[in-house]
C-alpha cells in the first residue's frame, strides 16, 4: 500500500470516528447511517468498523447492532470523554426507570466524598428538586451518596465524615456518628438507601449502588418525588426497579475503571 493510499485510509477512519461526536450527542450509529452522513460506501464503512472494533476504538451494541466508541480511545490518550460515554451507557437504563414510574431520576458518583450529579430525568410532575447535573451536594443525606457510602470500605467513609461532617439539614437528618454507621448497615442488609427528608423537607429518594466489574461501588441511581408519593407504601414495590436499573447498570459499566476518573474518594 503507497504512503497515498494509507494516508487516505487513516482520513477515512477519523471521518468515521468523527461522525460521533458530531451529531447532537447521539452516541449510537448504523452502518446505513454513517453510509449517509458521510456519503460514503456501506461496504466501505463496514469494512472500517470492524478494523477499528477489532483493536477496541469502536465498539458493537449487540442488542442494537449499532457501533458506538470504545474505551480504548481513552487508554490512548483521546479527547474522548470516559465519562460521557459512561453517562451514555447508563441513559437507556435510566430512561426506562423513568418510564416505569415517572418519578426523576439521577445518576451519580462520589468526588472528593460528595455527591456529584452525572445525569438526571425530570419526571412530569409540578415538583422542583434542587439537584442539577453537575452540581454536588453531600452524600451523608441524600439516597445516592448514603448508597455509595455504605459500599465503600469503612475507613473511607470514616475520613470523609470527618473531613465533610454531618451536618444538619432538617429535623431527619442523621447527625450522630453512631446511628450513621448503623443506617449504612441497614442499607447493606436491604440493597438501597433511603433519604427520608434528610436534605430537604417533603423529598424522599430510593437510591441504589452501582458497582464495577471487580465489585467496586462507583456510582448510584435514584428516583426522588414528594414524601406525598414516595413513602413506606410504595418503598419495596419502587426499591425493586431501582435495584434493578442499577444491576443493569453495573452489567454495561462491569469493565470501566472509574479510578481512572478520580471520581471515587
Amino acid at each position: 500500500m503507497s504512503i497515498a493510499q494509507k494516508n487516505n485510509s487513516v482520513e477515512k477512519a477519523f471521518a468515521i470516528l468523527s461522525v460521533f461526536s458530531q451529531n447532537g450527542g447521539k452516541f449510537e450509529f448504523g452502518v446505513g447511517e454513517i453510509s449517509k452522513i458521510l456519503k460514503m460506501h456501506k461496504a466501505t464503512v463496514h469494512r472500517f468498523l470492524r478494523s477499528l472494533e477489532k483493536i477496541g476504538i469502536i465498539e458493537k451494541n449487540s442488542e442494537t447492532g449499532k457501533y458506538r466508541l470504545g474505551l480504548k480511545l481513552y487508554e490512548l490518550g483521546n479527547s474522548v470523554s470516559l465519562k460521557k460515554i459512561m453517562v451514555d451507557r447508563a441513559r437507556k437504563y435510566l430512561e426506562d426507570l423513568h418510564w416505569y414510574l415517572n418519578e426523576t431520576v439521577h445518576f451519580a458518583t462520589l468526588k472528593n466524598g460528595e455527591v456529584a450529579y452525572l445525569d438526571k430525568i425530570i419526571a412530569d410532575r409540578n415538583f422542583v428538586i434542587i439537584s442539577e447535573v453537575g452540581k454536588r451536594l453531600p452524600a451523608h443525606c441524600t439516597g445516592l451518596g448514603k448508597a455509595m457510602l455504605a459500599f465503600l470500605p469503612e475507613k473511607d467513609v470514616k475520613r470523609i465524615i470527618k473531613e465533610k461532617g454531618l451536618k444538619k439539614f432538617t429535623k431527619n437528618t442523621i447527625t450522630n456518628r453512631k446511628k450513621f454507621f448503623e443506617e449504612l448497615k441497614r442499607i447493606r442488609e436491604r440493597g438501597y438507601a433511603i433519604d427520608n427528608e434528610e436534605i430537604e423537607d417533603g423529598l424522599r429518594c430510593i437510591a441504589a449502588p452501582v458497582f464495577n466489574g471487580e465489585g467496586k461501588v462507583i456510582a448510584a441511581v435514584s428516583i426522588s418525588g414528594p414524601s406525598s408519593r414516595i413513602n413506606e407504601e410504595v418503598y419495596d414495590e419502587y426499591s425493586k426497579y431501582v435495584i434493578k436499573t442499577a444491576k443493569l447498570i453495573s452489567e454495561e459499566l462491569k469493565n470501566i475503571d472509574w479510578g481512572m476518573l478520580g471520581c471515587m474518594s
